[in-house]
């Protein structure tokens, strides 16, 4: 067995010197003789036909219709030359076409808003009620509180002079007291009554002959004391001085101008609202 393992190695090792030696010395083409009549020129691009072609850039494969795939592009070294040497063209954008507007499609009108002007409050009304003597006033007064106004009413006040319907006659007193104390006493024996008023006033220490309701009778007074030698008697209509209030009523909505003429109508008919002067 030992035997047969050296046989086989020893095999082994002639078998490798066999073929290190059986092997040729690279050839020297630079030794050898070059004849110049089998020499051929060959183009600047000639290339051998075994030889591999070279893979074109990206950029010179064709552009592709829209219906092929990528996978078959056909490389632009076997497209014609004049074609391999333009520049890839960009694939141009498709522009969809606009459909044009029906005859019956409706037109939106252009709207042009304007700015609204700004609204200016309305003023308020202003009504004015008088003139109201003290009793009237204090009436308007105590119907006030219902018309729930913002702000009250404006006063303005004015005195007048105002008839009582009475006519007097009267004498004026003489230069002491004792003399028309006498004068009282002649008139007297004559028909006439009279006294002296104290009350404080203009008409203090003036003879009182009379009091009458018509200018007709104190008149016949006068002439009957003028016949008698009495002529200095005078006649007066009696007046009262009286304060007269007029209330304004400013700034008044609608509502509330209503609401107060209808209390002017339950309150004094006679005494009508006007307008603010």
């Amino acid at each position: 067995m030992k035997w047969f393992l050296v046989i086989v190695v020893v095999l082994n090792v002639l078998v490798g010197l066999y073929g290190v030696l059986k092997q040729k010395p690279a050839a020297d083409i630079g030794a050898q003789d070059i004849n110049a009549a089998q020499l051929t020129i060959l183009p600047a691009g000639w290339r051998p036909a075994s030889a591999p072609v070279a893979q074109p850039e990206a950029s010179a494969v064709t552009a592709l219709p829209d219906n092929l795939d990528a996978s078959v592009a056909t490389p632009a070294a076997a497209l014609p030359t004049t074609l391999a040497s333009q520049p890839s063209a960009q694939k141009p954008a498709i522009q969809k076409p606009v459909a044009p507007l029906k005859a019956d499609t409706p037109t939106v009108a252009k709207i042009e808003l304007k700015p609204t002007p700004e609204t200016k409050p309305v003023a308020g009304q202003c009504l004015a009620w008088g003139a109201l003597d003290a009793k009237q006033l204090a009436r308007v007064q105590g119907g006030l509180p219902a018309l729930k106004l913002a702000t009250a009413p404006q006063s303005s006040v004015k005195e007048e002079a105002r008839g009582s319907g009475r006519v007097w006659v009267f004498y004026p007193p003489l230069a002491t007291k004792a003399e028309t104390q006498t004068l009282v006493a002649e008139l007297k024996g004559k028909g006439f009554d009279s006294y002296i008023v104290k009350t404080e006033g203009e008409f203090s220490g003036h003879l009182s002959l009379g009091l009458f309701s018509k200018e007709a009778a104190a008149q016949a007074l006068v002439a009957r004391l003028k016949a008698a030698g009495y002529d200095k008697a005078r006649v007066d209509a009696r007046s009262e001085r009286s304060q007269l209030t007029t209330l304004s009523f400013r700034a008044l909505d609608a509502a509330q101008a209503d609401k107060l003429r209808v209390l002017q109508q339950r309150l004094l008919p006679g005494i009508p609202l006007r307008a603010c002067s």
